[in-house]
């Protein structure tokens, strides 16, 4: 079962659940402001399933903040220190939702694969190896060549030398970029892999104008997250970034292929 999947149908469990309590709830004429409350929870997970850390500070705030100026304005029956506990609980409730559907999302993304696929997985980063790189390479170039569908690949070419010192030093900085940054801050329809010292990002049904934004956000952090190691500033020899369309840049995309395939026969 692939994550997407997974995800799909924690959602619906989720949804059906949610919709029978809602339904309940109108069933015992219970305040209407709580069912709306109630019903925001559904939008507070999905944020956070499909979106992660943002989606799930972005929907906290929508909602928790819809819910209490309804509350507010239609207090109903309550008194106001009823009012403020219910506000409190939704704090509560919403937050830990949020936190704990992006946690899933981040550490539960690659866990399938590797369950399916044990030699897809990079053990060290825990993304996708040159193998797994073959494969959604060559599954997106047949993609594109039957329903001519395009797709983006972001290259971050960290430096051999500067990797191997942290490694001596008991850092691993590809397993902290993958982590901390790639995870985080990519879709699940993305696709994560490892190739030696680069780390890459296969963005499907994304143009080079879209690519390039997503580059350009991910270059920022890893950039923030690789400075705590520099003492001499010199990032640009430490960190570079290519993107490569497909099938715009057909050539560049075909000689990565096939120098992965010589390279694991």
């Amino acid at each position: 079962m692939k994550y997407a999947r997974f995800e799909r149908i924690v959602i619906l469990v989720i949804t059906i659940a949610i919709a029978v309590m809602a339904a309940a709830m109108v069933v015992q004429k219970t305040d209407g402001v709580e069912v709306f409350g109630h019903a925001m929870m559904l939008v507070v997970i999905v944020a956070s399933l499909y979106w992660g850390k943002r989606g799930a500070i972005f929907s906290f705030l929508v909602c928790f903040s819809a819910y209490t100026a309804a509350r507010l304005i239609w207090i109903g029956d309550f008194s106001y220190s009823t009012a403020i506990q219910l506000i409190a609980a939704k704090f509560l409730v919403f937050g830990i939702l949020a936190l704990l559907c992006s946690y899933m999302r981040v550490q539960f993304r690659y866990f399938f694969v590797k369950m399916e696929h044990q030699d897809f997985i990079d053990d060290e980063t825990q993304i996708g190896n040159e193998r797994f790189l073959v494969k959604e390479l060559a599954s997106r170039i047949n993609e594109n060549e039957r329903y001519d569908i395009p797709f983006s690949v972001i290259d971050f070419s960290l430096d051999g030398g500067f990797v191997a010192d942290l490694r001596d030093r008991g850092v691993s900085v590809l397993r902290d970029l993958s982590t901390s940054v790639l995870k985080s801050d990519t879709r699940s329809v993305d696709e994560l892999a490892r190739n030696r010292n680069d780390l890459l990002v296969i963005l499907p049904s994304v143009s080079r104008e879209g690519a390039q934004v997503c580059g350009k956000r991910l270059e920022t952090r890893m950039r923030k997250h690789l400075g705590q190691h520099l003492h001499d500033g010199d990032m640009e020899r430490i960190l570079n970034l290519a993107i490569y369309e497909y099938p715009g840049d057909k050539a560049e995309v075909d000689a990565l292929l096939a120098r992965l395939n010589t390279e694991l026969t």
